[in-house]
């Protein structure tokens, strides 16, 4: 599930897709990343309007490999593999530095992509090379959330 973040422990963060509020610039965030041995990519999807934005940010933010096609599932096939991808020695972070009305609207767009990017977390976690996602200002995961503790 998501959490929310606004000091975390770069050097020890978990896999998983955790909100990250904090007055600290993104360009700063990434470099603090870098440096406790992250591979870090920026996806800002603040003009991301529509489903097929989302998938076209990601693809051009992640600098995907030409086989990844424009849907859920490329996208999902996509952070499955990662050979394209070159880990840092603590595993991979994708930052979400902004995000649009089609990604916290409470609509199926910001669902299906929360559920991607938990699913990709997931199955990286018990590996040496984990991935994690920071969201900044990413309220679907916390709709999520709120869902979960009403069940």
């Amino acid at each position: 599930s998501s959490t929310d973040h606004s000091d975390l422990p770069l050097d020890t963060l978990e896999p998983g897709v955790h909100r990250w509020d904090s007055p600290v610039a993104t360009s700063a965030l990434v470099d603090e990343l870098q440096q406790a041995g992250w591979a870090v990519r920026v996806v800002d999807l603040g003009s991301a309007d529509d489903k097929y934005a989302i998938l076209e940010t990601f693809a051009r933010a992640l600098s995907f490999p030409e086989w990844v096609g424009r849907n859920w599932d490329a996208l999902d096939d996509a952070l499955r593999d990662l050979s394209w991808w070159t880990a840092g020695e603590r595993g991979r972070v994708i930052v979400l530095g902004a995000s649009s009305r089609a990604t916290t609207g409470g609509g199926r767009d910001g669902a299906t992509l929360h559920d991607v990017l938990e699913t990709a977390a997931t199955r990286w976690a018990a590996t040496d090379t984990p991935l994690v996602v920071l969201a900044r200002g990413y309220r679907r995961a916390e709709a999520l959330d709120s869902e979960d503790d009403a069940r």
